[in-house]
């Protein structure tokens, strides 16, 4: 039986200067590498002398309407005492109008709970924890409002007249309705119930960032974020490290 020939091949073996040209880098890659990093750094660091960035505290933030609802709230549970409402659900009542009739069957009295401000009624059935109680809301028209700030005890001493404020709401959105715009008007300086507070000036009234003006209720809450003094990137990184 005949073999097969056995073909023998020579590879030369270059497998040195292969490996010499792959990792060979040519000297000006090198150079302008170098040179890419220490512009980068010196602009980084040029930028951050340069730039400020100003300091933040957060507080929680109160819109409070000074005509705040008027509320008469009455628990039928006493077949002897009887209330009638004289009123009906989104009507709009001006002073002295009759609310509700209360009368007491043992006295033989009656006694109207009359209206102290104008505004339109809401009658509610049941409310939180009182599933049987009726409450009356008289709601005014808004026109008067004041802004406070409950500032944090921790930082709260840097806060200052005039410093800038964004004001965040909880019923509006910021990333939909933007932020209203105002500063620091005064600084009450007393604790009331472990915080400092503070009344705000708002600069475009209740038009936000994004030109929708919001409509007014008689509490809103939110959040704000006061502007403090102004500090340099690069000061902040330093403070921050020592």
């Amino acid at each position: 039986m005949n073999k097969m020939p056995t073909l023998n091949l020579h590879i030369p073996d270059r497998s040195d200067e292969m490996q010499e040209i792959i990792g060979y880098v040519p000297h000006w890659v090198i150079r302008w590498g170098v040179s890419v990093i220490f512009i980068s750094l010196g602009l980084i660091l040029i930028t951050s002398m340069l730039v400020k960035y100003p300091d933040t505290i957060v507080a929680k933030a109160l819109i409070n309407a000074r005509e705040q609802p008027q509320k008469v709230t009455w628990y039928p549970t006493d077949p002897e005492v009887t209330y009638e409402s004289k009123v009906k659900n989104a009507q709009n009542v001006v002073n002295g109008d009759t609310l509700v009739i209360e009368t007491d069957h043992k006295l033989n009295t009656q006694t109207p709970i009359i209206s102290k401000i104008i505004g339109k009624t809401y009658l509610l059935k049941g409310i939180e924890g009182k599933p049987k109680a009726w409450m009356l809301l008289v709601v005014p028209q808004v026109v008067n409002f004041e802004v406070q700030l409950q500032l944090p005890l921790y930082g709260s001493g840097k806060v200052k007249r005039g410093q800038r404020v964004l004001l965040k709401l909880d019923a509006y959105p910021h990333n939909e309705f933007g932020f209203l715009e105002g500063e620091i008007s005064e600084i009450v300086p007393v604790v009331i119930n472990n915080h400092y507070r503070a009344n705000v000036k708002l600069i475009h009234g209740l038009t936000t960032s994004v030109g929708k003006t919001l409509s007014i209720q008689p509490l809103l809450q939110g959040s704000a974020e006061i502007m403090l003094d102004e500090q340099k990137i690069s000061q902040r990184i330093f403070s921050t490290l020592f």
